[in-house]
């Protein structure tokens, strides 16, 4: 019998509703609507369109009823992380959510450690250090003392948010709630002690769900909370096998590179190298670092194709494959290249800053990004392994950045490990798993992982490390000028 889901995957610039039909072991998946998503500035903020979101997350809805009628079983919901919004006593939004790459956090972290010590929120969190994180966002508004904020009764987090507006309950899904930093994942609870200490009010929070619950219905449509964090249901959707020793990468604009534990990890060596622990599917831990993904190369794409280049994809990739390599070295994850803006001039500056020359070509400004990525991602996979203490020996990608298979082959020789990639669409592949989970037609995470396996395998896709002696070479001539 042909069981059908529909995820709602949200990412930072699209998002999309897709129908996942189960039938005879396998999952197919197709796509309802596709749409626009991204920030617009309003008088110096930068904010999210929810009303445009929702607005096409219910056409989504509403066309996988019209086709699929009552083998429709639940809907669920996964986006980006980090942001929220804020709810007035009648449960009316007070404001359109704020991006994360808005500047109402710039020196907050110095706001939080007067009043906490760094090590002090490591302890009680364990989460990677970003100023973009919820808590300092949070902590904006306090020291603001907004309208906003003084007004609110609850704030939900984006999913959540969304979640609310489809069956009328606020909750808050537990894999996104440890993006915050104001979630304990060793107690399992937000980190009451914390807040009160930075004078963050504890009273704005909803009750916390796990991956797996069913929410309530939209329209008599069961909406089940999934790994409702894009990354949680990326890692959900990784097909590893029982044994494998492998690390995990989610790719797209971000790069979420770790691997997936039992419980947390937080001492001083996690803290040291900004690792985070984040809430997965099934009482698992993501123990992870976010990295700075494909959001450079985007955004070169994005001002070069305004100028009339009209670059495609394989074009790009094309071009920095016939760059010559290793003359020039950046660190993607510098705080230069967070914002949006001109990263043709930022990495031509940076070059200059740290005793380069200029990249100037087109070509050779898409080598340096590609292959800062790639050695990024094997500075941290190294660290990956000692905080572990497991030796991983393949790297599975997952999601939309693993189409990129210049990256994908630069990621395998500068880590020195063979990569796997696929599925491309694992965010809402995870998503529907979960789901299926919690309808109760399969009965465990590994079930799902197979049935993935399965249902994808033409996707799967293996590169052998190439040019072992240039890479170890490269990465640490680029650990030497970006002081690692």
């Amino acid at each position: 019998m042909k069981k059908h889901y529909l995820a709602v995957d949200l990412g930072a610039s699209s998002g999309r509703t897709i129908v996942g039909t189960f039938e005879d072991g396998k999952l197919s998946l197709k796509e309802m609507n596709r749409f626009w998503n991204g920030p617009t500035e309003i008088r110096g903020t930068l904010h999210w369109d929810f009303v445009h979101l929702f607005r096409n997350i219910k056409e989504g809805v509403a066309l996988a009823k019209k086709e699929f009628g009552d083998g429709l079983v639940s809907m669920g919901i996964d986006t980006w992380g980090v942001d929220f919004g804020l709810f007035d006593a009648d449960g009316k939004l007070l404001r359109n959510p704020v991006h994360y790459r808005d500047s109402r956090t710039e020196g907050m972290f110095e706001k939080v450690f007067e009043r906490v010590p760094k090590e002090e929120v490591f302890a009680q969190t364990g989460l990677q250090f970003m100023e973009l994180n919820t808590l300092y966002q949070l902590m904006s508004l306090s020291l603001e003392d907004s309208f906003q904020y003084k007004a609110a009764s609850k704030m939900l987090f984006v999913p959540d948010l969304l979640n609310y507006w489809l069956t009328g309950k606020m909750v808050a899904e537990r894999s996104f709630a440890s993006t915050s930093q104001f979630y304990n994942p060793a107690t399992k609870n937000w980190a009451y002690d914390l807040l009160e200490k930075l004078g963050i009010r504890t009273d704005l929070f909803a009750e916390l769900v796990d991956p797996g619950t069913v929410i309530g219905d939209a329209d008599g449509l069961p909406v089940v909370a999934i790994g409702s964090h894009d990354t949680a249901s990326a890692f959900a959707a990784v097909p590893v096998v029982e044994g494998e020793h492998c690390a995990f990468l989610s790719s797209g604009t971000w790069s979420l590179l770790g691997t997936e534990l039992p419980e947390p990890i937080i001492n001083e060596d996690v803290l040291a190298a900004n690792f985070t622990n984040e809430v997965g599917v099934c009482d698992t831990i993501r123990f992870l670092k976010n990295l700075s993904g494909l959001w450079i190369v985007q955004e070169l794409r994005r001002a070069w194709n305004e100028q009339d280049f009209d670059y495609s994809w394989h074009a790009m990739e094309h071009m920095a494959l016939e760059a010559q390599p290793f003359e020039f070295f950046v660190d993607p994850s510098d705080d230069v290249f967070l914002a949006p803006g001109d990263m043709a001039v930022r990495i031509q500056d940076y070059c200059e800053r740290t005793g380069q020359t200029r990249p100037e070509t087109h070509a050779q400004i898409l080598r340096v990004a590609y292959e800062g990525l790639a050695l990024l991602y094997a500075h941290t996979y190294e660290t990956l392994e000692k905080l572990t203490g497991r030796t991983l020996d393949t790297l599975r990608i997952v999601g939309g950045g693993c189409k990129d298979t210049l990256l994908d082959q630069l990621a395998a020789n500068a880590i020195g490990r063979k990569v796997v990639i696929g599925p491309t669409e694992a965010t809402a592949t995870g998503n529907l798993i979960i789901q299926m989970l919690a309808m109760g037609d399969i009965q465990s995470l590994a079930e799902g992982r197979k049935i993935i396996r399965n249902s994808f395998a033409d996707e799967s896709k293996t590169f052998e490390p190439q040019e072992q002696a240039a890479w170890r070479d490269a990465l640490g001539k680029w650990r030497t000028i970006n002081n690692r």
